[in-house]
């Protein structure tokens, strides 16, 4: 443990005149505040101004304060009669006289040498801000589980302050101590928030370039909640807090803030499970109980009985409190208006101050990215599910035709201007431009959809799909009305807003389908709910810029229309090229082998689709953007290819082989025996998908360096291999399809980086190391789900949860074995680096 050393001090004596200005916010804690600021008043630090700023209190807590402040002239009440603690940081601040600022709550107490060892730090410079470990006070048996529950990790993730023992920098520290100065120049603290403050404000300050530094020899007696209850409603406050700092700042979301949120979710997509398949339900409650039984039995050992029996509850009420409150907190940013609407100006994400740059940003939107596809991706999955136990094979069947070619439609309805938006720098008349465009084009296809109808019908032998082909069309439009305003987000970095339409749009798209299957309205159920999501997605979108066309729109003389058809129509051509390469399947299948091949073909297709693919595609819509932002910078565009690489082929090809290996049980357990034909299908398409992953790359970063065209050819090659293996396949059945799309895939992967290595510039022997872990993963992860898979017997729903388990377990040791450090590298992405050496007291 590093600690302040005593030797060290006296080489460093501060000066005694630095006064230091002791900030504490109190409401109604009349009950704690004596011993508090008995606490400051005896620092061997004299020179001090305490600052009581009373929060409308309804108790005695003012009363006392005056006793001290007659007592002791150090100590000064003020009122803030909106009661808030931001609000009341700010008044002491802004009455603030010394040199330094720390914070110290009325429930909690320091011992004499804290303030000396704050600014033991601070004085170095070299520090934004310091903070101490909290420890936690309980008093009565409740009291005192949740102290044991707040200083472990099961408890509170990563928050070293809470349970650190060693001194490094953090992103956050409780009761901080900063230059006054600073506080002013990062503008206080946020009063719109009601929880989460310190948390807001230390993140700003990491922002600018400053480093928060944890010691943990400075400690922090802090009463903690002393009842179960109180705890839950602490926790649930101080989830609806962080919802708040997560729409104000994105990028400042650690997966501990996610933890208890994803753990709600994944119970109410379990409820909605358990009237399929009830066992399968079990598996997150019967997760999460073991989890808490361990947890319970390691921390509880040095309690007593009383609090030993009553930490497991209190594990559940702080993990419950913070998810719902979480979730509460997104949810009313609907109802009401969002502090993200009065966030401030965003810094520029290239060179800003110190610490900023594209990593941050880069992270923010995987994250907010991340959780729209889980989140939107578990309610597809949850969705089909339902449906397919709902719909016949054939109705699938009939709706896959039907959206084969409003695809290919879908994707040149804007000539490829929205990803042109991406790239060229902002202005308002070529957004104008790009919005007629998108309209015209797409309100083209449909007109010829509906003429084409017949014909497409005719093409797959299923004259019942003509009308649905048709109403399906007015998709093209609905989505086309979206495409400039999603644009405009994803050039500025804007992930959240996306978030929330994808998931409304996964919501109602399932809900509506399901609703209808109930009512018995066959396949129009999915294809009436895929039109309801879409005009959703499309609204919230508009309504989260601040773009509006003009009234000149329809005028597009001078509108900049010329570069946004040079740059978009080679992307269109490519997208348009890309999408028939990788939906050309569908077009076999339907053609050759019927709508009830193709619903088992679809099926097998859906699950590395939602497992694997989509992930692709969350990174694909984050790496775009940036790629164009560093294409100038040869060195960083090198390092994030290669690190992308690695990092997508490693799951990709985890998963790829985790889904090939569990494909029989997969099957029987979600969809029922019905959906037999799918098994052999979902194995290789499952391959397919890990072989894809190690081509990927190239498209993005291609498009990030200003060379669609370079795309064009590779989509045209990719044609030419797949087309002739798909038909080949064909006459074995979607089996023989499936298997042909993973045989053609492998090699196609290998050229997609050759290429690139010559584009970019990149050592070939540089992308085969970054791609040797995801090989070594996937044999790891074979060779732990073989036994469970052709040895094992049992029931299927038990069989597949130990198959997880044992490919994670195997992946997870194959990783560990050749690549130590990607787990480090990974963790650095999300936190602060660790382990900063300190100018003193350092072992």
């Amino acid at each position: 443990m590093l600690s302040v050393a005593p030797e060290a001090l006296a080489e460093r004596e501060p000066i005694a005149a630095d006064l230091v200005t002791v900030a504490v916010p109190a409401r109604d804690e009349a009950s704690s505040i004596g011993a508090c600021l008995e606490s400051i008043l005896d620092q061997d630090w004299p020179a001090l101004q305490v600052i009581v700023v009373d929060g409308a209190s309804r108790d005695r807590t003012a009363e006392i304060v005056r006793a001290y402040a007659r007592r002791d002239r150090r100590v000064e009440l003020l009122h803030n009669p909106a009661g808030t603690i931001p609000v009341s940081l700010n008044i002491a601040q802004r009455a603030a006289r010394g040199r330094w600022f720390v914070r110290v709550d009325a429930h909690s107490s320091v011992p004499a040498g804290y303030i000396r060892g704050l600014l033991h730090h601070l004085q170095t410079e070299e520090w934004g801000g310091v903070g101490g470990r909290k420890d936690g006070v309980g008093i009565t048996a409740a009291g005192r589980a949740i102290a044991a529950a707040l200083a472990s990790p099961f408890g509170v993730g990563n928050s070293r302050y809470h349970h650190g023992r060693r001194a490094t920098t953090v992103d956050h520290v409780p009761f901080g101590a900063y230059p006054t100065a600073l506080i002013a120049e990062m503008g206080g603290w946020d009063e719109r928030l009601l929880a989460n403050e310190d948390f807001e404000f230390d993140y700003r300050l990491r922002r600018s370039g400053r480093r928060l530094l944890f010691d943990p020899a400075l400690t922090i007696a802090w009463h903690c909640r002393q009842s179960i209850a109180a705890q839950f409603h602490q926790s649930r406050r101080y989830g609806r807090g962080k919802a708040d700092v997560a729409r104000l700042h994105p990028a400042s979301l650690q997966p501990r803030h996610l933890a208890a949120p994803a753990l709600i979710a994944s119970w109410v997509a379990a409820l909605l499970l358990a009237a399929i398949w009830p066992a399968l339900a079990l598996i997150p409650f019967a997760a999460y109980a073991i989890a808490l039984a361990g947890a319970s039995l390691a921390v509880g050992r040095t309690l007593d009985w009383p609090a030993r029996v009553r930490l497991p509850l209190v594990f559940a009420a702080m993990h419950l409190g913070w998810g719902i409150g979480f979730w509460e907190g997104l949810i009313q940013a609907r109802t009401r208006k969002s502090p993200s609407s009065l966030a401030r100006p965003p810094s520029p994400l290239v060179g800003e101050g110190r610490g900023g740059g594209l990593l941050r940003a880069a992270v923010g939107g995987v994250v907010w990215q991340a959780l729209s596809f889980f989140a939107g991706k578990a309610l597809v999955l949850v969705s089909t599910v339902i449906l397919a136990r709902l719909l016949a094979p054939t109705d699938f069947g009939v709706v896959a035709i039907a959206l084969v070619f409003i695809t290919y439609a879908d994707v040149v309805t804007d000539l490829g201007v929205a990803q042109a938006l991406v790239f060229l720098p902002p202005d308002r008349r070529r957004n104008d431009a790009a919005l007629v465009v998108c309209l015209a084009v797409s309100g083209a296809f449909v007109a010829v959809a509906m003429l084409v109808a017949p014909l497409a019908a005719s093409f797959f032998g299923h004259p019942e799909v003509t009308g649905m082909f048709r109403v399906l069309s007015l998709s093209l439009l609905l989505r086309a009305t979206g495409q400039v305003p999603d644009a405009l987000l994803r050039k500025g970095l804007r992930f959240r807003p996306r978030t929330i339409a994808e998931l409304s749009r996964a919501l109602l798209q399932g809900g509506v389908s399901i609703a209808l299957a109930l009512l018995a309205f066959g396949p129009w159920a999915i294809i009436d709910g895929y039109l309801v999501g879409c005009a959703v997605w499309s609204a919230l979108l508009w309504k989260a810029v601040g773009y509006r066309p003009g009234r000149s729109v329809w005028h597009l003389r001078g509108a900049g229309l010329r570069p946004l058809l040079a740059f978009g129509l080679p992307a269109a051509g490519t997208a348009l090229l890309l999408c028939l390469v990788f939906n050309i399947d569908y077009l076999i299948v339907g053609r050759l082998l019927g709508a009830q091949a193709l619903a088992y073909y679809a099926l097998g297709f859906r699950i590395p689709e939602l497992v694997i693919i989509s992930v692709f595609n969350v990174v694909s819509v984050v790496a775009f953007p940036l790629f164009s932002q560093v294409r100038q910078d040869t060195t960083r565009l090198l390092r994030g290819y290669l690190f992308g690489l690695r990092v997508q082929a490693i799951y990709g090809v985890a998963a790829g082989v985790g889904l090939a290996m569990a494909a029989p049980m997969i099957v029987h357990v979600l969809f029922g025996p019905r959906w037999g034909p799918a098994i052999v299908p979902l194995e290789a398409l499952a391959l397919y998908a890990a072989f894809r992953s190690l081509g990927l790359g190239p498209h993005e970063a291609f498009r990030g360096i200003g060379r669609p065209d370079l795309l064009v050819k590779v989509s045209l090659l990719r044609l030419a291999v797949v087309a002739p293996a798909l038909l080949i396949g064909a006459k074995f059945g979607i089996d023989g399809v499936s298997w042909a799309q993973a045989a053609a895939a492998l090699p196609l992967a290998v050229v997609m980086q050759v290429i690139a290595s010559k584009v970019l510039r990149i050592p070939f022997g540089a992308i085969l190391s970054s791609l040797t872990p995801a090989l070594a993963v996937g044999i790891g992860v074979a060779a732990a789900m073989a036994p469970v898979r052709f040895v094992l017997v049992g029931a299927e729903p038990e069989r597949l949860l130990l198959a997880i388990v044992a490919g994670v377990a195997g992946g997870a040791v194959a990783l560990a074995a050749i690549d130590r450090g990607f787990v480090r590298e990974i963790t650095k992405l999300v936190q602060p680096q660790a382990g900063v050496p300190l100018a003193v007291g350092a072992e």
